[in-house]
Parts: C-alpha cells; structure tokens; sequence
C-alpha cells in the first residue's frame, strides 16, 4: 500500500462504491496480508425512484503489495466444502450479506422520503479484542448494524437504531455514511466512536445548519452475552435497572428513553411521521436473565395516538429471536383506545422464562400510528 498517496479507483466499473475494510493504520491488523474491499450493486443508497435498489454487500481482495493492480484482485465466489472461493471474473462474485427487507413503507408527511432499503455505503472495521467484524449500513432516518465472525460472514443483522421522521434537532439525529474507525476503538473492544453526518441539502436540518455537517462523532457500546442465566426470584428487584440495560423501542419521539428511571408519572412516545402498524418498547441486556413479570406503565394520551391498537403482549429474545411468552395475563385488561388511560399501570404475568430481551408489542394507535409509555419493569418473582 501507498500509505496514502493518490491512487486510481482500479475496480470502476465492475465494483461500485467501494468500502475498505479497517484493519488499522497501514492494514496493520490484517490476519493474511490481503486488503479487502466491499462493494454495493447499483447505487450508493436507496435511490428514491424505480432503479434498483441496493440490496448486496460484495467483497474482493488484494494482496497489500498489489493494491494498484487490477489483475490481481479477487472476488469472493462463495464457498466449496467450506473452503471460500475466490474468483478474478467478478461475474462470478457472491454476495456475502443480502438484506432486502424495507422500512419506513407509509410515511404521513407528503414528499418525504419513504418505503427505504437498508443497505448504504457506510464502513466495514474488524473489531479484534471481539474478534468480530462490523458492518455500519443507514437509510434515510436510522442506522443499520450487522456483525460477523469473518470477513465473508455469515452477517447477522443484530440491532438498528431509528432516529424518526424529519425534522431532527441537534440532541436527537441520525446521519449518513456512519463508520466506526479502527483508531478510536477502546482495549476492550466494547466502546467504540460511530461518525456519521446530516447535510442540511438532505431536510433534517435546516437549510444552513451545518452542526452535524462535520467529524460528528458519537460513543457506542458494545457487550457480549452471557448465555447462563443465574438470577434467583427477588420480588424487588427489577431487572430494567440492572447493569448494562439498554432500551430498545420502534423509535423515540423526544429521543429520551426515560422509561427504567423510576419515575411512573412522565411520558416518551413513538411518533415518528410514519404510519406503522406495530411498536414495541423494552430492554437487551448483556446476560440472560428469568423473568415471569413485566410491569407496564402508559404515558400520555393524545388525541391521535399513544395507545396499543391490539392486545399487547410480552415477547423475550433468545439467540437473536423475539417470542411470546406463554400463559400471559394482564391486569386490569387493557383497552385498545384512549380509554387505555394516561400514566396507568399494566402488569403482565406470564410462565417462567429466560430471556436476553424483553419487550411488551403491539399494533400502533390512532391516526399518528403511535403508543407512549412512561416506565416498564421486568421481574423473576
């Protein structure tokens, strides 16, 4: 490598939008001596028209000392008794991650940018005290993370973050082209930076407002999960203000995830410009606990949302998967109306179960397709 001289785009026209993947200053980390790149099919992002949209991370390598030359590129062509095969006809390549499912389908606000796909250029960083790889991908209103063991997969898309429908403000905003650089990530492996930008040419912010419009960086952690839950029944403890919970939710409103501080008497919601059909609000946690009651307690009734539409119900996550709980029951019932009742508390039992997740979900209320929520807890009593 030239360690930063100028360089052609040797891969243009067969490979488009091109990512390196970061092993470190100088590829200093790389396990084999190669460079890897990946490329997207189509365009950089969504294309907000009938071309095709970008659905396909590609991946080829070169050998460090041969970056320059075209011929002595490879591209991943999947693999033969597991041994991955590399190809130079790119007609050949493979894709290595394919995620072709869509969000945001029905927004309210007329013109804005609606019905996005999920894969964006954005970064590829080997995380090596995690000894795992990360793929940074957007769309118009949140981010993307997928994660995996090699440079070739299997991808596994393990959490998005949804920032709403425009207009964002300073405190609460997305941004495109989100990276995690090598430099920044911590011994550890579990805090990391994420940068990422808005351009004011894009409607999340002002014209003119170019606050986010720079090195915009913002700290994300990461935590390994242990799989053995060891939590004996405690009626007072509630696993929602444990070490480690993370929030989780379809989307804040305010971009304030208030619901595990104790207070029952306050209000998030969902609202988010998009006419949904489900929302959800709850926790990860960092090791698996039992659990066998959830406590829900509603925020604010509006008069055009902030209610459940459907029956909610308990779901918990195991190996990635969210799934009802069996035997649920709900006390006082729940009404799938404003009647729902502002700041009122709702408490779900149900069969004793593990979970590194949980979550109460259900079909968004009212015309602005929303629920609100003010505290939920979770207990093994």
């Amino acid at each position: 490598m030239d360690v930063g001289q100028e360089q052609t785009d040797v891969l243009r026209p067969d490979m488009h939008h091109g990512m390196f993947l970061d092993y470190g200053k100088d590829n200093a980390g790389s396990p084999d001596g190669y460079v890897y790149a990946y490329g997207l099919d189509h365009n950089w992002r969504d294309t907000f028209d009938p071309d095709p949209d970008p659905a396909d991370l590609c991946l080829a390598r070169v050998p460090a000392t041969s970056v320059q030359d075209r011929s002595a590129w490879r591209f991943y062509a999947g693999n033969s008794a597991g041994t991955p095969q590399w190809t130079p006809d790119i007609g050949q390549r493979v894709s290595v991650l394919h995620d072709d499912h869509r969000i945001y389908q029905n927004v309210t606000t007329a013109g804005r940018a609606r019905d996005l796909s999920v894969i964006s250029q954005g970064g590829v960083v080997y995380d090596k005290p995690l000894n795992r790889y990360l793929c940074t991908s957007w769309t118009e209103y949140t981010y993307e993370f997928y994660e995996a063991p090699t440079p070739r997969g299997p991808w596994k898309h393990f959490t998005a973050k949804d920032f709403g429908g425009y207009p964002w403000t300073h405190a609460k905003h997305g941004g495109y082209a989100t990276t995690i650089p090598s430099k920044y990530i911590s011994a550890d492996g579990r805090s990391v930076w994420l940068q990422s930008n808005v351009c004011p040419c894009g409607g999340g912010y002002p014209a003119g407002d170019f606050w986010a419009y720079t090195f915009s960086l913002r700290r994300m952690s990461l935590t390994p999960s242990v799989p053995t839950p060891d939590n004996r029944p405690d009626a007072a403890r509630d696993l929602a203000r444990g070490p480690g919970t993370v929030p989780v939710e379809r989307v804040t409103h305010f971009g304030t995830a208030i619901y595990n501080d104790g207070n029952t008497a306050h209000n998030e919601d969902d609202w988010n410009d998009e006419r949904k059909p489900t929302s959800w609000w709850g926790y990860t946690w960092p090791r698996t606990y039992r659990l066998d009651q959830v406590a829900y307690t509603t925020g604010t009734m509006f008069g055009d949302g902030g209610w459940f539409s459907s029956a909610p119900r308990i779901q918990v996550r195991r190996a990635g998967v969210w799934t009802d709980v069996t035997g649920q029951r709900v006390t006082p019932s729940y009404l799938t109306s404003p009647s729902a009742g502002t700041n009122r508390t709702y408490v779900f039992d149900f069969d004793t179960t593990t979970g590194d997740g949980m979550r109460v979900i259900g079909g968004s209320g009212g015309t602005q397709t929303s629920t609100s929520i003010a505290e939920l807890e979770a207990y093994y009593r």
